[in-house]
């Protein structure tokens, strides 16, 4: 009997830690992030997450400290497509094997991703009638070390350090735009629980670091993110501080 009960045990053990994905490859057996504050010397930036009875993501709401007002963006779910509404403009990305493949914005404009045979995110693209764009990603060991953006190279190493769940701010590196990969960063094969320890941003002649410091909640998320910016040659530093809240 004592040899049944561990072995139940260690089964519902094992079944927390593992992924479930849905048919769009949204994981469902994990905490989601609910919110998301920014804070830095001038005020505070929040972004509020909503999802639906099945984990996904249908709303954000985006407060900025210096507005008045708060920005509503709808996220809608059709058969391998996810579409971002806001304020008249939208993005419509389309799904292929739980990753997203392509997406179309309203104006126009081309978004393309590309992915190693371990299914994570190599370039990015997003194109219109005037320019290209392209970034390029390298993975090492089931990380991104690197991300490279006409001539900017951001470098990105590890310590030990893992969280449960992800780190949010990893898809940010990539695109600052993007809305729902901060909630389902497994769409774009970015959901990992190594957590960076520094950033070194290369562009021209002039060289920008970040240093991470990170504090967990109980069960592991990520629950701050301190980073400490400096420029090389310059003793001014810079900080930023980030909180999440799962549920």
């Amino acid at each position: 009997m004592i040899a049944v009960l561990i072995s139940v045990n260690f089964a519902a053990c094992s079944s927390d830690d593992d992924e479930i994905k849905d048919d769009d490859g949204v994981i469902t057996n994990q905490k989601k992030l609910v919110e998301m504050k920014e804070a830095y010397e001038d005020g505070t930036n929040t972004m509020t997450f909503s999802y639906d009875s099945k984990g996904k993501l249908i709303s954000i709401v985006e407060k900025d400290y210096d507005s008045s007002q708060s920005d509503i963006i709808n996220i809608t779910w059709g058969e391998n497509t996810v579409k971002e509404s806001s304020d008249g403009e939208s993005i419509t990305y389309s799904l292929n094997d739980g990753l997203v493949r392509t997406g179309l914005e309203s104006d126009g404009r081309n978004y393309s991703f590309a992915y190693n045979s371990s299914k994570q995110l190599t370039i990015y693209q997003y194109s219109d009638e005037y320019d290209s764009n392209t970034r390029t990603l390298t993975w090492e060991n089931g990380k991104v070390t690197k991300i490279a953006y006409n001539k900017d190279i951001s470098e990105i190493a590890y310590s030990s350090q893992t969280c449960k769940g992800y780190f949010p701010l990893m898809v940010l590196m990539v695109e600052d735009d993007f809305n729902v990969m901060l909630a389902h960063p497994e769409l774009v094969g970015m959901r990992n629980t190594l957590l960076p320890s520094q950033t070194i941003y290369k562009e021209g002649n002039w060289e920008d670091k970040e240093e991470y410091t990170y504090k967990l909640d109980k069960d592991g998320y990520v629950e701050s993110c301190t980073i400490l910016s400096k420029r090389n040659g310059s003793t001014d530093t810079y900080t930023t501080n980030y909180t999440f809240k799962w549920e």
